[in-house]
């Protein structure tokens, strides 16, 4: 965009430093001098960079849809046996991520005295919280003292901050997040539904003998 075309947008009155084009579409993402667009370019490209673990990270968690496609051809390229290998890896992966993005788009929001729109836009909020809850998600599953510390079961209700992680991420853009995130989302819940009330079954009395016992 060009000074002119900054100014009548209205959030800043131009390029600075001499600039003859900046960025400047909404008040979150303007960057008008030099730096402000090297962080901005760093904070935008590692969240276009998460966007297929994001999406990844829900699919490989699909249990059932999983368990159909094992039995095509599909399977003679992608091991769906073993899905979870795939969900940890981008899991590490996007709880990096996660805190590179966030950490420059404060640190320039900062430098430009904006850092108001972590509290005052939604965009600012829904990364805030996203940004919080994203180690209480990774953490307690990848790091061998805290896993040592927490029993299983804590862990793995921490780990369903997911679902509020994946609902604020819906709020935080105004790109195509909406289907990214969202329809993945669907289709994880979807699956977890079925597997829940078509897949389980009630056995109404049950023996269970270890072996090796006399």
């Amino acid at each position: 965009m060009t000074s002119a075309q900054i100014a009548e947008v209205g959030i800043a009155s131009g390029c600075e430093g001499g600039l003859e084009r900046c960025i400047c579409p909404r008040a979150t993402i303007c960057a008008t001098d030099t730096l402000s667009i090297i962080l901005l370019a760093l904070a935008r490209c590692s969240a276009f960079f998460d966007y297929p673990l994001y999406m990844m990270m829900f699919l490989s968690k699909c249990h059932n849809i999983n368990n159909v496609c094992r039995r095509t051809v599909l399977r003679e390229w992608i091991d769906f046996g073993d899905m979870h290998k795939v969900h940890r890896l981008f899991g590490i992966i996007v709880g990096i991520e996660t805190m590179f993005h966030s950490f420059f788009h404060m640190l320039r929001w900062g430098l430009n005295a904006d850092i108001d729109l972590l509290w005052k836009t939604t965009t600012g909020i829904s990364g805030l919280v996203a940004a919080v809850i994203t180690p209480l998600i990774c953490w307690p599953m990848v790091v061998p003292a805290i896993k040592e510390r927490l029993a299983f079961e804590v862990r793995k209700r921490l780990h369903y901050l997911s679902i509020v992680w994946a609902i604020t991420l819906l709020f935080h853009s105004k790109s195509r997040i909406y289907y990214l995130i969202g329809i993945p989302a669907l289709m994880y819940l979807a699956d977890y539904l079925f597997g829940y009330f078509v897949r389980n079954s009630l056995i109404e009395n049950a023996f269970f003998e270890r072996y090796g016992e006399n």
